[in-house]
């Protein structure tokens, strides 16, 4: 879980994402909490995208989970924790 943060934070959960990208990490979720991811994530998918020079895959953009609060992110845990339990996965 990551919440609002400097350029080091943002530093931090780039490198988780391509962690979780490229499947050197698994079943692991990146939860990012507050506003400001929202528009990180917008900005990449929008630049990333773009079709004239695509740099990554749409699927890439269902790793992370933008939650604007810490009771949505809990919410969240709570049940990637139950489908985990249950033998259903649930990590990304």
């Amino acid at each position: 879980m990551v919440v609002p943060g400097g350029i080091g934070t943002v530093l931090e959960t780039m490198m988780v994402w391509q962690l979780l990208q490229v499947r050197h990490v698994t079943d692991v979720p990146l939860i990012l909490v507050g506003k400001m991811w929202r528009g990180l994530i917008e900005w990449a998918s929008t630049s990333m995208l773009d079709p004239r020079l695509p740099m990554a895959n749409p699927e890439d953009f269902r790793i992370p989970h933008c939650l604007d609060t810490a009771d949505e992110a809990i919410a969240l845990v709570r049940g990637l924790h139950a489908a985990w339990a249950d033998g259903r996965g649930g990590g990304r």
